[in-house]
């Protein structure tokens, strides 16, 4: 009897050709839809104003949600008007004025604290920019050298996203200086955020 029951569902699989087997699964992909990654497809489909609500509840969880934070901190500065992939260096007191910049340097800074790569380059580019969350350069060497050690990004084989911010810190700077980043990056430990508040309820 277990080979009668089984004969319909065989019958039915050899009739769905590849096409209608693959809709079929996509539809039941579709429907298995985690909402976590709501806000990440809306700021990569570029609708950052959207995408902080969905991305804010996840951030404030905190250790472990890195990439939440990351993503926030883009989107406060898109939302800013300021590109983190480059392009002409604006005004620093004009641009630390404006509240979404200070918001983007809250939550990059927590993730690249806690050694997400991401964040790390993210902070590179704002250094090499003249809008790190201090003047002190070394610092910015410092978030370099950490960014090209990060173990995470060298396990995952990541490319160095921060080329030409690392280029333009280096050169700003005499050799000295770019070994005392190193150093601090030798002796910097990761921060975590501690606080893991509850799951938001739906």
């Amino acid at each position: 009897m277990g080979v009668l029951l089984c004969e319909p569902a065989l019958a039915q699989a050899q009739r769905e050709t590849t096409d209608e087997n693959v809709r079929r699964r996509q539809a039941e992909r579709q429907q298995q839809h985690s909402p976590y990654w709501d806000g990440f497809i809306l700021k990569h489909q570029g609708n950052c104003t959207e995408a902080i609500e969905k991305l804010k509840p996840l951030a404030n969880r905190g250790f472990g949600f890195e990439d939440a934070q990351t993503a926030l901190g883009e989107c406060y500065l898109q939302l800013a008007g300021l590109d983190v992939t480059g392009g002409s260096a604006p005004d620093r007191q004009e641009t630390f004025e404006k509240q979404k910049f200070k918001t983007a340097l809250e939550w990059i800074g927590k993730a690249a604290r806690a050694g997400h790569f991401g964040a790390q380059a993210i902070m590179v580019s704002l250094y090499a920019a003249g809008l790190g969350p201090d003047d002190d350069i070394i610092e910015g060497a410092k978030w370099a050298h950490l960014y090209l050690t990060n173990p995470s990004r060298l396990n995952l084989g990541a490319p160095i996203a921060a080329v030409v911010s690392i280029d333009q810190i280096r050169e700003s700077m005499d050799k000295t200086s770019w070994l005392i980043g190193k150093e601090r990056a030798r002796d910097w430990v990761p921060l975590y955020d501690k606080k893991t508040p509850p799951a938001p309820t739906q």
